[in-house]
């Protein structure tokens, strides 16, 4: 875990850099920095997939394909950091991810990676990469689906963009199980 002091963050924002957030179950919370950018208000799933592929695809990986349901519960987590400015995996309280899953009918076995302050999708992907939990979700063989969100919500002291991006990534579900 990188520590980061109020000093130092406001340092390297005053000379173009920016904090941002990661959350990983086992690592905690990460900050790091980057180059300022203007932040993004969307992502669309066609750019999520060709970047997303691209990685997995340049390990040797199955590619992912969309599924409306990881989208569904990416979105209603993106949305829930938003409205807490809070980067956790319970946004709310007792919504863990398979809480989350099994109540929008997901059947299979997923990962969450969560972000707070990339400003674009290659900021949150190149961050997650860098994160030994959040990079052994993205790597992982068996994910071959995935769903994206990002909302926007007031800046803090660590997400100067207020951008809150969530990432799921799934199993093949069941037969007849979205």
């Amino acid at each position: 875990m990188i520590e980061i002091t109020r000093r130092r963050f406001l340092t390297l924002s005053a000379t173009g850099g920016a904090a941002l957030m990661l959350a990983a179950c086992s690592s905690g919370t990460l900050v790091m920095t980057t180059e300022r950018a203007t932040p993004v208000s969307s992502v669309s799933i066609a750019e999520a997939a060709e970047k997303l592929n691209a990685m997995r695809a340049a390990r040797n990986l199955p590619l992912l394909t969309h599924n409306a349901t990881l989208q569904k519960v990416a979105e209603e987590q993106a949305r829930l950091m938003a409205e807490n400015r809070n980067v956790a995996h319970t946004a709310a309280p007792e919504q863990t991810l398979h809480t989350r899953l099994r109540r929008m009918g997901f059947g299979g076995g997923a990962g969450e990676n969560l972000a707070g302050g990339p400003p674009n999708l290659d900021t949150a992907i190149a961050g997650w990469l860098k994160s030994p939990s959040h990079n052994k979700t993205m790597v992982n063989p068996d994910y071959v689906q995935f769903g994206i969100a990002i909302e926007r919500g007031p800046s803090t002291t660590y997400n100067t963009y207020g951008t809150y991006w969530a990432l799921l990534l799934g199993v093949r579900s069941p037969a007849g199980r979205p």
